[in-house]
């Protein structure tokens, strides 16, 4: 029977038993405790947790994405209470597709457990998530009008989807990006509990900044909060982009830049920031340093339309705000 099937794993873990055994014990084990808590409240989504692995499934699209969500929100909210965040850190990573998913129950013995799970979706959720950088949670959809509508249009969805059109691991599929920082249930006024999951996400950058491969990992996982956030972008003196604009001008942040392009763009006033003198002061430093290579040659990738849309839109903006 067709289910939607999702396979995650935990970022840098094998690294985390490599440096202390204990310490990735206690990450396991908060990863468990906040799997099962989620998952148990959940009746429409079955899980099996092995290693550092969740598989889950539903016969629900919505309740899937729900679930391991929220599952992603408090795994993240966790690393507020760990004090080596550059060795030792909570985030998941995962991808989601739909296909037959067949388990069959097994005789046991005592000393031996069976899991059979027979599954496509299995094969393509576990080879997607290998090319996913950060704590992503990305939802692979048949690249077919009526799918994607059947996705974008569904109201019990509580998070935002973002399309990336830059992976292309099967032709048949699109790829979306779940926008797992904030629900829709959050409300619009007072986003407190998405600017302190930023917040979380900011630190973890800045605590990997040395290790290149691991930070790119992080600056992904801000990312996702970033475009999280860019529903409630809408006053100047925005206290998450002045912090974004203030300490992230290095070269190796060229793709938070990107992203804040993204998101002004994105916003409902990206008119007030093309004529902002911080963005004005930002795009002027930045565009002369060796990072903004790296952006241009990112915007430039087959699949990255939309962002040098975005891009181009922004220069425009900005002509004419400060022309």
């Amino acid at each position: 029977m067709e289910k939607i099937l999702a396979f995650i794993d935990l970022l840098g873990f094998s690294q985390m038993v490599n440096t202390d055994e204990n310490k990735a014990r206690v990450i396991l084990n908060d990863f468990y405790n906040i799997a099962f808590s989620e998952i148990k409240g959940k009746p429409t989504v079955n899980g099996h947790l092995f290693s550092d692995s969740l598989l889950a499934y539903s016969e629900s699209r919505e309740d899937l994405i729900n679930c391991l969500a929220s599952i992603y929100q408090k795994c993240l909210l966790k690393n507020a209470s760990y004090n080596e965040l550059s060795k030792f850190f909570l985030l998941p990573r995962g991808a989601m597709s739909v296909g037959i998913v067949n388990v069959e129950d097994r005789q046991t013995a005592p000393n031996l457990t069976k899991d059979f799970i027979v599954s496509p979706a299995l094969v393509h959720s576990a080879k997607l998530e290998a090319q996913i950088k950060g704590s992503r949670l990305l939802v692979a959809v048949k690249n077919e009008l009526q799918q994607q509508m059947q996705l974008d249009w569904n109201k019990n969805i509580r998070y935002g989807l973002f399309q990336d059109d830059t992976l292309s691991f099967l032709e048949s599929y699109k790829y979306k990006d779940v926008l797992w920082f904030s629900s829709f249930d959050d409300g619009n006024t007072q986003p407190d509990n998405l600017i302190n999951l930023i917040d979380i996400a900011i630190k973890l950058v800045k605590d990997n900044s040395r290790h290149e491969k691991v930070l790119l990992q992080h600056i992904w996982t801000l990312r996702i909060g970033l475009l999280s956030y860019s529903k409630y972008l809408g006053k100047e003196n925005d206290p998450v982009l002045n912090k974004i604009l203030r300490e992230f001008r290095d070269d190796k942040y060229w793709l938070l830049w990107m992203t804040l392009i993204e998101i002004i763009v994105i916003s409902t006033t990206e008119w007030k920031y093309a004529a902002c003198k911080k963005i004005v002061a930002f795009y002027k430093k930045t565009s002369l340093k060796k990072g903004w290579s790296n952006l241009i040659e990112e915007l430039n990738k087959p699949g990255e339309q939309n962002a040098l849309k975005c891009f181009e839109k922004f220069i425009d903006e900005l002509s004419i705000r400060t022309g």
